[in-house]
């Protein structure tokens, strides 16, 4: 699935804006209050359609995926000095989906009448319920591709819930063992890292635990067998997505679970050895909790990938702030490392860094501007902007 073009009017800060999206990286770059959230909140709303043909959407945390009265531009009447929704507020997004079928869907919602959407969208939830029932056909063969659709906003951070030690004993809802549990939340303004976290401790728990049976019983050990290398090719699947984005500027790799470090994620480093998790730095532990939650989806909804789940999942994610706490010399790291950890991904981002500029073709920034009355300009530059060029624009 992809996003190729999306159009607002009347949809909070524009009048009016039309804006197209590289089908591998686009960064969104603008002044703080100038659009760039609101870009990835509008997309969110219109891939939501898709969401809700899954019993996942029955758990969002968000209710608020549908234009609300609250999203409708206000227009200023100096001659009442009041203000008066312009309606109606619209998305419409044009984009690829169901093997290859390019269509455009619209969202509308008028005054304070309900939010309202075309049949196309309706046939985007539709979809969404077909693959469903796929998944879930006891005696269907077809290994169903489930595309991946996550935001990530900048209340992701790490310190917002502080890491607990685990309980020796994992405890998953029934639901956590679906395919369709990918899905959980994927929309949500909050990202679920705990999520991720009890799912990974408690597939290292399992993997250990069925190691061990493997050794005492050896009449269990073909059973046992491909249970275990399907679970090692989960935590690989993982690693080597994490890895791709520390272990060549930081060194540490490897994030595996640990009984004596107190039931916590540790990483490995060369010279530092094992350390958990929870020690280490703001920017590291967000990068981590960022890539963990998109490869965690990957493999839970494709697991028939194996390893290579992140490496061949396809969808969009959408990440606000890419660079938060990141040092300078990381960030310039940061696009190439998501390109390579997840190829088929295509990834909408927003940024105030020059170092993450930096390092795209020009054809994957968009310059975000709007004039007096609202109207918005998404241009991709001329050339590759300069450090410089970038403090200038996002300062303005």
């Amino acid at each position: 699935m992809r996003i190729d073009k999306l159009s607002l009017l009347n949809f909070r800060c524009f009048r009016q804006l039309d804006i197209t999206f590289d089908e591998h990286i686009t960064i969104l770059v603008a002044p703080n209050g100038a659009g760039k959230t609101t870009v990835l909140d509008a997309i969110r709303l219109a891939l939501f359609p898709f969401i809700r043909g899954f019993d996942a959407s029955l758990y969002v945390k968000d209710k608020s995926l549908a234009i609300r009265t609250e999203d409708v531009r206000l227009v200023f009447r100096p001659e009442a000095l009041n203000m008066e929704m312009s309606s109606p507020a619209m998305i419409t997004a044009t984009g690829e989906w169901e093997s290859g079928k390019t269509a455009t869907w619209m969202l509308d919602k008028r005054g304070e009448q309900p939010p309202h959407e075309d049949k196309t969208a309706a046939q985007l939830t539709r979809w969404g319920e077909q693959l469903q029932t796929l998944v879930r056909e006891e005696h269907n063969l077809q290994q169903v591709e489930l595309p991946l659709m996550l935001y990530l906003g900048t209340a992701r951070l790490w310190y917002q819930e502080r890491y607990e030690a685990q309980p020796t004993e994992q405890r998953l809802d029934n639901s956590a063992f679906s395919r369709l549990s990918g899905y959980d939340d994927c929309l949500s303004a909050t990202s679920n890292y705990k999520q991720f976290e009890q799912w990974y401790s408690w597939l290292w728990l399992s993997y250990r635990e069925h190691q061990i049976t493997q050794l005492e019983s050896p009449s269990a050990k073909l059973k046992e067998g491909v249970r275990v290398q399907r679970m090692k090719e989960a935590i690989k699947a993982i690693q080597q997505a994490i890895n791709c984005l520390t272990q060549e500027v930081t060194g540490w790799h490897d994030l595996e679970y640990s009984s004596s470090h107190n039931q916590q994620l540790v990483m490995n480093h060369p010279q530092h050895g094992k350390i958990p998790l929870s020690q280490l730095s703001d920017g590291l532990r967000n990068a981590v909790a960022m890539v963990a939650d998109i490869a965690f989806r990957c493999v839970k909804l494709n697991p028939h990938l194996r390893d290579e789940a992140a490496l061949k999942t396809q969808g969009i994610v959408l990440i606000d702030e890419v660079d938060m706490f990141l040092h300078p010399a990381w960030q310039q790291q940061i696009i190439q490392s998501l390109r390579s950890a997840f190829p088929l991904i295509q990834f909408i981002v927003t940024t105030h860094s020059p170092q993450v500029i930096s390092t795209v073709k020009r054809e994957s920034v968009r310059l975000l501007e709007q004039d007096e009355k609202g109207n918005g300009l998404a241009s991709i530059p001329a050339g590759r902007p300069t450090a410089s060029q970038v403090m200038m624009y996002c300062t303005a």
